[in-house]
């Protein structure tokens, strides 16, 4: 699910050297784990934890700044903040789900995520964008599927990995035990705990095996989705 545009030199560099990595997560409700029963439930402190865990001796410093009901032009201006304050080897930009909701424009939008991979990728560091979350009462799912796509084509013409979150959350609904429910929460719109730990999962893994073979990411391609009954263990460290 993570659709290799570039390498990630920068977190292999890290790695290698064993000097600490720093992460930036930022993002809106998703981000902020709006729907998690506590703040370590969500994705970010949980991907950090996974990451620990699958590299001893490297200390990882994950920063978190997510605001729920953000559009990508607010984020926007919190992300220039945070590249300046942070200085992240790593970013993770979770963008587009209230874009599409809220109608901002399509080229609008367009120009947002463009503007902010550029400004991400002229500091050094290397960049993954996460698309639109999947729910089930998406009310015009043609112009949704667009804010999808815009996402990855600019991930593909800047050379910035893209974590496929719809792919992911689609496969879910198809072939989960229980279907998507049990990755929601309440509302059936936010993510649920067990949907941030099968979200934090699928990411590490994805970033730890393009950090560990950059020199295979130079050309595009795209993983295949992890099995189901794998994402569905919650998260635990082994096979990262």
């Amino acid at each position: 699910m993570l659709k290799i545009n570039d390498t990630l030199e920068r977190t292999a560099e890290r790695i290698a050297t064993g000097a600490p990595l720093t992460i930036l997560a930022i993002g809106s409700s998703t981000t902020a784990g709006v729907g998690a029963s506590a703040p370590g439930a969500g994705y970010p402190l949980q991907l950090e934890r996974l990451v620990e865990a699958a590299l001893p001796g490297i200390e990882v410093r994950m920063h978190v700044s997510g605001v729920g009901g953000e559009t990508a032009a607010q984020t926007l201006v919190r992300l220039e903040q945070q590249l300046a304050i942070v200085q992240p080897d790593l970013v993770l930009w979770q963008v587009g789900t209230n874009d599409a909701l809220a109608d901002v424009p399509e080229d609008a939008f367009r120009q947002l995520v463009e503007h902010g991979v550029a400004s991400v990728l002229a500091t050094g560091a290397d960049l993954v964008l996460i698309d639109q979350q999947f729910y089930p009462t998406i009310s015009r799912p043609a112009r949704y599927e667009r804010f999808v796509s815009i996402v990855d084509d600019v991930g593909s013409r800047m050379k910035a990995c893209v974590f496929s979150r719809y792919g992911l959350m689609k496969t879910w609904a198809l072939h989960a035990p229980g279907g998507l429910r049990p990755m929601l929460a309440a509302d059936g719109f936010h993510m649920s705990d067990r949907g941030y730990a099968c979200l934090a999962s699928s990411l590490a893994r994805e970033i730890m095996d393009a950090a560990r073979r950059p020199h295979v990411a130079a050309d595009v391609r795209i993983r295949p989705a992890l099995a189901p009954q794998i994402l569905l263990t919650a998260g635990g460290a082994s096979g990262l």
